[in-house]
């Protein structure tokens, strides 16, 4: 009985701290600013939509002075 409820007991927990660990990378990411090689895929670091955004505001200035 004793080896039984250790074994279960070691299988939750390290189920419960996989899941804590996908679910606290998630939530952290979110929540931060990550540099360009942000560790998570899923996730567009703000430094990108930055640079995005300068650089179509530097196309607007070049548009509107040709005309």
């Amino acid at each position: 009985m004793g080896i039984t409820r250790r074994l279960l007991k070691a299988a939750v927990q390290s189920a419960y701290t996989k899941t804590m660990d996908k679910v606290g990378s998630k939530v952290v990411a979110g929540m931060t600013d990550t540099s360009s090689d942000a560790p998570n895929a899923y996730y567009t670091p703000k430094r990108n939509l930055y640079e995005s955004m300068v650089e179509e505001e530097e196309s607007n200035k070049d548009d509107t002075e040709k005309t």
